[in-house]
C-alpha cells in the first residue's frame, strides 16, 4: 500500500470527507493560489480551507487527531469553567473551531495579522457565536514589524519574524503590531481561562507584553515553540506561579508547552 493511500484512508476514517482526505495526502492534484476552497463539516461546523495549501494537514492536527490533537491536554480547565480564550496566530481558524467545540459557551478572540490567512479565517468564523476575529499583530509594544514567507512553498500560512532556511529571496510584509496587554484590556477582557499562543518564534514577546496583572489573571496558556529563546519563556512563566510542561521531540525544533497557574 502506497504512503499516498495510507494517509488518504487515515484522513477519511476520522474525517468522513473524501476531497479533504485526497488534498490532505497531496493526492489531489490541486494547486495553491486563486481556487475555491475546500469545506469539512465537522462537529457540526463548516471548516473552509485552501486546497493545495497546509490547511488541511492543520485541520488534521488541530480537530481530528483525537487525544493527540496539537492541543488537547488532560489539564486542560474544566468546560464550565471556561468564559474567555484568546488564540493569538489562529492561522486559518482550525484551532478556533476546536476550542469551540470542547467550550460551547466560551467567548473567543482570535488573531491572525497576515491579509490571506484573515480572510479564511473570517470565513470560519461567520456564524460561530462568541468568536471575535482580529487582523492584528500583538507583541511587547505597539509598531511596525515585517514578517518574512515560509521557505516551504506548500506552507502558506508559514509567516514569522524568524524564518530557518531562508534564503533571502522570500516574500516579506510589514503590518502593524500592537501590545498584547493594552490591546486586550481595551477589549475588556481582565480574565483569561485559556490563552493560545503559536507565532512561528514570537511567543514569548507576546506573553510578556501581557504585563503582569493581565499574566496575572491567565488560568492556562499551551502553544507551539520554534526554537528561538524557548526555554527563556519557560522560565519566564514558572517564575510567575506556573506549572509548565513540554514535549519535544530529538528530530525537530519545533515543540508544544502548556503552563497552568498554580491553585
Amino acid at each position: 500500500m502506497s504512503l499516498v493511500l495510507k494517509k488518504v484512508l487515515k484522513a477519511f476514517l476520522r474525517s468522513r470527507d473524501l476531497a479533504f482526505s485526497l488534498d490532505f495526502a497531496g493526492g489531489s492534484g490541486s494547486k495553491s493560489g486563486g481556487e475555491a476552497l475546500g469545506a469539512l463539516r465537522w462537529q457540526g461546523m463548516d471548516f473552509f480551507y485552501r486546497p493545495g495549501t497546509s490547511d488541511s494537514f492543520v485541520a488534521y492536527e488541530c480537530m481530528l487527531h483525537g487525544k493527540r490533537n496539537a492541543y488537547y491536554s488532560r489539564h486542560l480547565p474544566a468546560s464550565d469553567s471556561v468564559k474567555t480564550i484568546v488564540d493569538i496566530g489562529a492561522n486559518v481558524g482550525a484551532s478556533v473551531l476546536y476550542w469551540k467545540s470542547i467550550y460551547p459557551q466560551a467567548v473567543i478572540h482570535c488573531f491572525e495579522p497576515i491579509p490571506t490567512n484573515f480572510a479564511v479565517l473570517s470565513k470560519n468564523c461567520e456564524g460561530l457565536p462568541g468568536v471575535f476575529a482580529h487582523n492584528m499583530a500583538l507583541g511587547d509594544a505597539d509598531g511596525a514589524i515585517s514578517l518574512i514567507h515560509s521557505p516551504g512553498a506548500a506552507n502558506e500560512g508559514g509567516w514569522s519574524i524568524f524564518q530557518r532556511g531562508a534564503a533571502g529571496t522570500e516574500e516579506k510584509i510589514s503590518i502593524p503590531i500592537a501590545e498584547s496587554g493594552r490591546y486586550l484590556r481595551e477589549l475588556g477582557l481582565e480574565k483569561i481561562d485559556i490563552l493560545k499562543v503559536d507565532t512561528e518564534g514570537a511567543e514569548k514577546m507576546i506573553i510578556k507584553g501581557l504585563g503582569d496583572e493581565l499574566l496575572g489573571q491567565t488560568g492556562y496558556i499551551c502553544g507551539e515553540l520554534h526554537g528561538e529563546r524557548d526555554f527563556e519563556l519557560l522560565d519566564y512563566l514558572e517564575q510567575r506561579g506556573f506549572l509548565v510542561g513540554a514535549k519535544k521531540n530529538l528530530r525537530s525544533v519545533l515543540f508544544n508547552f502548556e503552563a497552568v497557574r498554580k491553585k
